[in-house]
């Protein structure tokens, strides 16, 4: 088998909406966990799941910078789309991973001396019905599109 093609996070794509936010964010991360009140037992690959959004990056007084963003539609649901590739268009090779994305968290202010301010906050994906047979699949409310 061939070495499969490796992403390098250099050139990601983030947007929130139709904005990108590659210059202030350095981590975004979604992770699939348990749906609250779901309990899986031995026989059951999977009942639920809820997806998170973690978001790792710079605070940013300027009224347009995501830090401020967060701040400023916080309680609001906005469409997310992550391109790990960069790519303006998604392909089999360079997917897309789309969803919306709850602003339930505020971003924390953590200042220390002399250093430059970060922030990390992590968000709820607006759950949906998992189809992954669907074309483009859906997987609790992140699309995986491929074209």
């Amino acid at each position: 088998m061939a070495t499969s093609t490796r992403i390098k996070a250099t050139n990601i794509s983030f947007k929130i909406g139709s904005t990108e936010y590659n210059c202030d964010a350095n981590m975004v991360e979604l992770t699939l966990n348990d749906a609250p009140g779901d309990v899986q037992t031995f026989c059951e690959v999977r009942t639920g799941g809820e997806w998170k959004l973690q978001i790792d990056g710079v605070t940013s007084g300027d009224s347009a910078s995501l830090y401020r963003i967060l701040w400023a539609n916080f309680g609001t649901t906005v469409a997310f789309t992550i391109a790990p590739n960069g790519n303006a268009s998604a392909s089999t090779s360079q997917p897309h991973y789309t969803g919306s994305v709850i602003f339930d968290t505020l971003p924390p202010l953590s200042l220390s001396s002399g250093e430059i301010t970060k922030f990390s906050v992590t968000l709820t994906v607006l759950n949906s019905v998992h189809t992954p047979s669907t074309t483009p699949p859906v997987y609790y409310g992140v699309t995986l599109k491929t074209a």
